[in-house]
């Protein structure tokens, strides 16, 4: 008869006390994604273009690991379901705050492009009005054209 290792009464709650690790990381993640995400929403809602500040670096690194850990998830090499329920109520409820702070930052995002785009198109109409030639002083003979007068072209519509 093989020898019997000792009984060990923490091999019961290794799974646990991983699962409950990776819940208390995740949660880490998440309350600085939420904490990011509010700092940038608050500088675009001042007017201050988040391209700009560090904050969108720091939110793409956080991006990188929150899909690292989604991946570990999907693929089951990381198992919350063996967590305490307590952290994994915490877990949800901060899943929902980071939705709704990611709501308010894409329409924070699409407000700026909006408003980014808007100056861009008045920066080219004002280029294009002053790149636009002169009005030809010469006529279709050849001669110098008297001036423009509004004339009709039809009823109602005047040049």
């Amino acid at each position: 008869m093989p020898p019997t290792a000792p009984f060990d009464p923490l091999s019961l709650t290794r799974p646990r006390l991983a699962a409950d690790a990776a819940a208390r990381a995740m949660l880490a993640l998440l309350d600085e994604m939420i904490v990011v995400i509010a700092e940038e929403n608050d500088l675009m809602a001042a007017g201050i273009p988040g391209s700009t500040s560090h904050v969108v670096a720091r939110k793409r690194e956080l991006a990188e690991t929150f899909s690292r850990w989604i991946a570990s998830l999907r693929s089951g090499e990381i198992a919350l379901a063996g967590a305490d329920r307590v952290l994994r109520d915490r877990l949800i409820e901060k899943n929902e705050v980071l939705r709704r702070h990611m709501d308010a930052n894409v329409g924070s995002l699409r407000a700026s492009m909006a408003a980014t785009r808007r100056r861009i198109d008045a920066i080219m109409r004002a280029i294009r009005e002053q790149s636009a030639p002169p009005p030809s002083r010469y006529g279709a003979n050849g001669r110098t054209a008297p001036p423009q007068e509004a004339r009709a072209i039809r009823p109602g519509r005047y040049l």
